[in-house]
């Protein structure tokens, strides 16, 4: 296998492995959903991070931590909002879910972009 795919594998396998592993649900995601966002999240990531081949080479490396960084940030807000109206504000519960399938995919680019370094 080419360094290409051997990336495009392992992006795509860590995000939905972190997932099963519990992990993501112990840094706070919802414990129904952490595997569905990052299965739908990785790919996601995959096709942002061959998007970044053709940019400079710190570009996507740097693309993908602005990702993760306000995935997490999306994701926090909607989950302290969700919690504070005791499970009754819709928007918040959708920041909390797709602020997820940020992160999933801010990891994956994060891990695509490491091993096309």
């Amino acid at each position: 296998m080419t360094r290409l795919a051997w990336a495009v594998v392992l992006a795509l396998i860590v995000p939905p492995l972190l997932a099963w592993l519990g992990i993501s649900a112990r840094l706070g995601a919802h414990p129904w959903w952490d595997v569905s966002t990052a299965l739908v999240g990785a790919p996601v990531g995959v096709v942002a991070g061959l998007f970044c081949l053709r940019r400079a080479k710190g570009a996507g490396f740097t693309l993908s931590l602005v990702v993760l960084a306000g995935a997490v940030a999306v994701a926090w807000y909607g989950k302290t909002q969700f919690a504070a109206s005791f499970a009754e504000d819709a928007f918040a519960g959708k920041m909390w879910y797709f602020g997820w399938i940020g992160i999933a995919a801010g990891t994956s680019m994060l891990v695509f972009g490491a091993l096309r370094r």
